[in-house]
């Protein structure tokens, strides 16, 4: 008799067992799971940069190098050197078909000009807008060589016989970086030389320059670290 009641009461609630073990109907409410949103990278983790500037202006064509560190937040500073050629406002050159080559009437001196300046630089509209598209403005000042070489002379000869002089000056400019790579820096920027001189330098003859300001867009390529 006791077997019976025993084998009645384990059948009666193994279905309910079963339900309770098996049952997976009802959603695990405990973790919700949510997609993964794709975030750019940071691009101002990296504190330093360091890179080319490829410029042309109103004189001619130039290049530099610049380095950049972050001071805090928005605030940088940065150094740059470049090295473009200046022509006075009148010069106007002319083909000669017997030797090929170009000649400007007039002219005794090639002229070089040699900033280097020392500035900050500041980011605009953090907040407003993305990390891709990141535009500054910077000033700078230091000091400036103005390098004069023999115009009607062979290219080796003109640099062992030119001349520097020296002076200071300052520039100023806005610009914009592009891209959202942390590791490399892409950028152009428009800047505006101030480079007064106290005693003129003749690039045409008995006429001497003492204002070498200069308007340049430069191409700005560089990497972070």
């Amino acid at each position: 008799m006791h077997k019976k009641i025993v084998l009645l009461v384990i059948l009666a609630a193994s279905p309910a067992f079963a339900q309770q073990s098996f049952d997976t109907s009802s959603p695990d409410t405990q973790y919700t799971y949510m997609p993964m949103k794709y975030l750019p990278p940071d691009t101002t983790l990296k504190h330093h940069a360091l890179g080319l500037d490829l410029m042309i202006g109103n004189s001619g064509f130039g290049f530099g190098v610049f380095y950049r560190q972050t001071i805090v937040g928005n605030l940088s500073w940065m150094a740059t050197f470049a090295i473009s050629e200046a022509k006075a406002p009148n010069e106007v050159s002319y083909y000669d078909p017997f030797t090929g080559q170009k000649f400007v009437p007039g002219k005794i001196n090639q002229l070089w000009v040699v900033p280097v300046m020392v500035g900050l630089q500041y980011r605009l509209f953090r907040n407003e807008l993305t990390n891709s598209f990141r535009p500054y403005i910077f000033a700078g000042v230091g000091p400036n060589e103005i390098f004069a070489a023999p115009y009607d002379q062979p290219l080796s000869y003109s640099f062992s016989h030119g001349r520097g002089y020296f002076g200071g000056g300052g520039y100023f400019g806005i610009g914009a970086y592009f891209g959202s790579d942390p590791n490399s820096l892409i950028g152009v920027s428009l800047r505006y030389y101030v480079l007064p001189m106290a005693h003129g330098i003749e690039s045409m003859q008995n006429e001497p320059m003492a204002n070498f300001n200069s308007f340049f867009i430069a191409f700005n390529i560089a990497t972070q670290y």
